[in-house]
């Protein structure tokens, strides 16, 4: 009976080391990484500010010359750029069928503005996310949180190119001027012929496999995102096609950028 009831206990043993060993191992692991990352990164900032210790001196020096008054100006102007900004949004979310509040939605705008300055080279991308995040918890559903994002980027790629073909040619710069005009009627472009797929059976079967091509590349790089490929193509264009979009809509979206100079 001992025999037997070590034989019963035995693989009751191994289930728990089974079910707890290599999960807590990896854990600490994943800490200790993160920990050392994190350490790492505030000895380099750490590093950095020692070596430029002149430099920051000189600048603290000039804060006396600094004209106050032109800060405040400044500062006052780039809080306009925001709360439009946080109405481009809305606006986009609105014609999505989500309805957040321009509170919640301008807090998210200050927070992945935040993530995009500080962060080097992938601050962009993860403002991105970040935007993503605020728009689920404030109750926007995943395609409308992506499609709003999606169509800011459209909308402020236009502008942006618009704004800047403008300042070139008043520069003289008629290259870069034409560089700009050339960007603004592609994007502008891609989107209209996406819209005008939309409303024919065979422009969205066309659209269904450039979009299922491009979620198996995806999926093949980055195993993102999870699911049958051409599934997920019809829902992104049945989203697409859920979109209330009027002209009203498209120009007030324009203004918000436009007085914000085109960024995100």
């Amino acid at each position: 009976m001992a025999g037997g009831a070590a034989a019963i206990a035995l693989p009751a043993a191994g289930a728990a080391r089974l079910a707890g060993g290599p999960t807590r191992p990896a854990h600490q692991w994943k800490t200790l990484l993160r920990n050392l990352a994190i350490t790492a990164i505030a000895l380099g900032v750490a590093a950095a500010l020692y070596s430029e210790r002149s430099t920051t001196g000189k600048g603290l020096g000039n804060l006396q010359d600094v004209n106050w008054a032109w800060v405040a100006a400044a500062s006052l102007v780039e809080a306009l750029s925001m709360l439009a900004f946080a109405l481009l949004y809305r606006d986009l979310l609105r014609a999505n069928g989500a309805r957040l509040r321009l509170t919640w939605i301008l807090a998210a705008s200050l927070s992945a503005n935040a993530v995009s300055v500080a962060v080097p080279v992938v601050g962009s991308g993860m403002a991105g996310r970040e935007m993503f995040r605020w728009f689920r918890e404030g109750g926007a559903d995943p395609g409308a949180a992506s499609l709003a994002l999606g169509g800011a980027g459209v909308v402020s790629a236009v502008s942006l190119a618009t704004v800047a073909s403008a300042a070139a040619l008043l520069s003289g710069n008629a290259a870069a001027g034409a560089g700009g005009v050339f960007m603004a009627t592609a994007v502008a472009g891609l989107t209209a012929a996406i819209a005008l797929g939309l409303r024919t059976e065979p422009g969205r079967a066309r659209l269904v496999r450039i979009t299922t091509l491009s979620i198996c590349g995806a999926q093949r790089a980055v195993r993102r995102p999870s699911g049958q490929p051409e599934m997920l193509a019809n829902s992104v264009l049945a989203s697409l096609q859920r979109v209330e979009l009027n002209a009203t809509t498209l120009a007030a979206s324009s203004c918000w950028v436009w007085s914000t100079g085109g960024q995100m």
